[in-house]
């Protein structure tokens, strides 16, 4: 039974900053020391990230809301913005919402309770019987394991729809410090949702789903995660991330093409998380890409940012956009995120 990939559908938030004007705001609103001015400004003038977007109404609150508004703000917009994709990954489908029979959800940047998918099938107005699972904790990786747990549900019930929904409210997750994994932490990470539409209809089109792969490494534990300080979450993000993602990538690439009788040649297009331009770089010379096969994932952190869980969706749509794209076409997605953990997945378009 083939399972697909139909409809993938991103919901922005409506405030997006040019990284000089972030840069000229963060200068104003906030005394610097000599160090913190010269890594804000190697950080946000980086080749790598023109724009950001961030869920919040006016910008200067973010360097005066305390963590019980941080709390508020990411629940709003974080239920405000997995409803619009969602609405509108379904709308753009030949699903009717009574069709749709699960939905996964993913998120790292905040707590809710009931989870986000009580707030998308009330507002998307589903059916209330839908099975519903909420993701957390899974980091920048955590889309691709919703979309894993979804692909198992419609493995078990035929002839019906899931949904996963990816979203993060990276804004509420700032924290202000001296230290240089905060100062670049705050300079590329934004916001954002994103929804894919999975389906074992025979007569849908879309990305099928051949095989997946993915590995947890606890010894790197430290090096990516969030802990608690101040009753905030405080992100750990050491440099040895782009030397751990490399070659995780590559293992888990290789592992999942294996498993299909695949070779790295045989791949047409490549998703990878845009966690960094030296990510995206490590990941480049790890497989032995060119600068072309990561210009999607490019291109999506040039526009966006990192935006944790929802960005290799938002890859992944930017490639089921692509003019060029064509019947048999291969393509590859990964993911990776805090635990050091990490995620592959190999599709086929027809």
């Amino acid at each position: 039974m083939d399972i697909k990939i139909t409809d993938i559908a991103t919901a922005d938030p409506g405030l997006k900053l040019p990284q000089k004007t972030s840069l000229k705001l963060l200068q104003g609103e906030r005394r610097l020391s000599r160090v913190e001015a010269l890594l804000y400004r190697k950080f946000m003038l980086d080749k790598g990230i023109g724009t950001r977007a961030f869920a919040i109404e006016d910008i200067k609150d973010l360097f005066t809301e305390d963590q019980d508004r941080k709390v508020r703000r990411f629940q709003r917009e974080a239920a405000w913005l997995s409803v619009s994709s969602a609405d509108e990954c379904i709308k753009n489908s030949a699903a009717k919402k009574n069709d749709i029979s699960c939905i996964v959800s993913s998120t790292c940047t905040g707590y809710i309770c009931p989870g986000l998918t009580s707030y998308i099938v009330e507002k998307a107005g589903l059916n209330r019987d839908i099975f519903t699972s909420d993701l957390a904790g899974m980091g920048c990786g955590g889309a691709m394991p919703a979309v894993r747990a979804a692909y198992n549900f419609l493995c078990a019930n035929r002839e019906t729809y899931a949904i996963c929904v990816s979203t993060e409210i990276c804004s509420a997750t700032i924290f202000w410090g001296d230290a240089p994994e905060l100062i670049l932490s705050n300079s590329i990470f934004a916001d954002g949702s994103a929804s894919c539409l999975l389906t074992n209809k025979k007569s849908e089109a879309g990305f099928t789903v051949k095989g997946f792969a993915s590995t947890i490494m606890p010894e790197h534990r430290d090096k990516l995660r969030f802990y608690t300080e101040r009753s905030m979450l405080r992100n750990m993000l050491s440099p040895e991330v782009p030397e751990i993602a490399g070659p995780l990538v590559k293992g888990l690439v290789d592992e999942v093409l294996k498993k299909n009788g695949l070779k790295r040649t045989d791949v047409m297009y490549w998703a990878v998380h845009p966690g960094g331009r030296k990510v995206l770089d490590k990941v480049q010379a790890a497989l032995g890409l060119s600068q072309a096969d990561l210009a999607h994932s490019r291109d999506i952190l040039f526009r966006y940012g990192n935006m944790s869980s929802p960005s290799v969706l938002y890859v992944l749509k930017s490639i089921l956009n692509d003019k060029n794209l064509k019947k048999g076409d291969i393509v590859v997605a990964s993911s990776f995120g805090a635990g050091f953990s990490g995620y592959a997945m190999l599709l086929v378009y027809g």
